[in-house]
């Protein structure tokens, strides 16, 4: 279906939500940036120009002021050093969360490829059941018609032209509800895709469905998806940041060095000869922090299990949406298949019911149950169709097909 692909391509440029998606990327990757700096030292200068004034009497005892101006340079590093891998361990696991995310803007792409699928088909069964009451309507007028003209010769009773224009009135409101609902199907395609809602799209046939795609292993199944692939990724995230929180517990190890100088001239002060430094390392061992830190263990500790505990959940998750749409699809193909014999023994049995109706046979109770049968068996062929093509959506939606990798 090329239209349906153009469709996607435009929800994949448009859809704000997906631009949102795409947003959380690039801030998740700037924060794995960032991660780095605590393995690096820092290194600050500053320069700095003062003056300094002193009073002194002179020999007439009078009060005057000295002033004095210093220039300094001053540099200064700090350092912690990753002795335990307590910042390495959490530089990974920002990594980790920008995989994840990642993981989590593909899924949100698939979801709008199904959801702009399904909204796609939904619009184009409407527009058939559209055609279908409009269809019926004019088959309920050319009725009215026949009974008024029998009416006229005095054949049947008034009783059988008010059920012909009661049905008329009937068929006219549900054209005027499918008109709706087409209309709504049509805004809600286009708020998908990122169009502004006119309702001025053009719907299709429903299109045959190829055969059913090769499932594969469940393992195959599984790895490819993109929720499953990002659980895992916050799973491991997780695991490491539960080792960064009982790495807080050891010592830490800093190195601190300063260099300054101080002079009447700067270009003295930038001269290296004049530089005086000094470097500290320190070890320090937490011994207090009023439980802050076994807290935020038991807090990382706890938020592990929660993930394990979703991830399982998603695994149980997706083999249910894999089993429940194979079972489908053949339950599906059934019902079309006995729909559409439906169907045609309904209209095979409206048409002979008009030429007993003409012949003065059957009663327009019958006629009108005929119709109303073929009509009933009709919208419900359309609508199995409609059912089949989405469910097989949810099939390539639940296997992460790479059918839509053509797009």
């Amino acid at each position: 279906d090329q239209r349906l692909y153009k469709l996607i391509n435009e929800a994949l440029e448009n859809n704000k939500d997906l631009g949102i998606a795409y947003e959380n990327i690039k801030i998740a990757r700037a924060r794995a940036g960032a991660s780095l700096a605590p393995l690096l030292p820092t290194v600050s200068i500053g320069a700095a120009k003062s003056q300094i004034s002193t009073t002194y009497q002179d020999s007439t005892g009078e009060i005057l002021r000295n002033y004095n101006y210093r220039d300094s340079l001053t540099t200064q590093l700090n350092w912690e050093i990753d002795i335990w891998g307590r910042l390495s361990t959490k530089s990974r696991a920002s990594y980790l969360n920008a995989k994840a995310v990642y993981s989590d803007y593909e899924a949100a792409k698939l979801s709008i490829v199904g959801l702009t699928a399904q909204a796609w088909y939904l619009f184009c069964e409407a527009k058939l059941q559209t055609d279908l009451a409009q269809r019926n309507l004019e088959t309920r007028l050319s009725t009215l018609k026949r009974v008024e003209s029998r009416y006229n010769k005095g054949i049947v009773q008034s009783r059988d032209l008010r059920l012909a224009r009661s049905e008329v009135e009937s068929r006219k409101a549900e054209l005027l509800n499918r008109e709706k609902a087409m209309s709504e199907a049509a805004r809600n395609l286009e708020i998908i895709i990122g169009r502004y809602p006119s309702a001025n799209t053009s719907p299709k046939v429903l299109p045959e469905l190829p055969p059913k795609p090769s499932i594969g292993s469940p393992e195959d199944v599984l790895k490819n998806r993109p929720d499953i692939i990002s659980s895992e990724i916050q799973l491991e995230q997780a695991g490491l940041e539960v080792t960064a929180a009982r790495l807080a517990f050891l010592p830490s190890l800093n190195i601190t060095a300063q260099w300054s100088t101080s002079e009447r001239d700067w270009s003295d002060a930038f001269d290296p000869d004049r530089l005086a430094g000094n470097i500290i390392g320190s070890l320090t061992q937490s011994i207090f922090q009023g439980g802050t830190r076994i807290a935020q263990s038991k807090v990382t500790e706890s938020q592990m299990r929660i993930i394990l505990n979703q991830y399982a959940k998603t695994l149980l998750g997706a083999a249910r949406e894999i089993e429940d749409a194979m079972f489908a699809e053949n339950i599906l193909l059934e019902r079309e298949n006995a729909l559409s014999n439906a169907f045609k023994e309904a209209k095979a049995a409206e048409e002979l019911t008009i030429d007993q109706y003409n012949r003065g046979v059957s009663t327009i109770f019958e006629l009108l149950d005929a119709q109303s049968r073929r009509l009933s068996a009709e919208s419900l062929l359309i609508n199995s169709s409609l059912l089949r093509i989405t469910n097989r959506i949810k099939l390539h939606l639940a296997i992460s097909s790479p059918l839509f990798e053509e797009i």
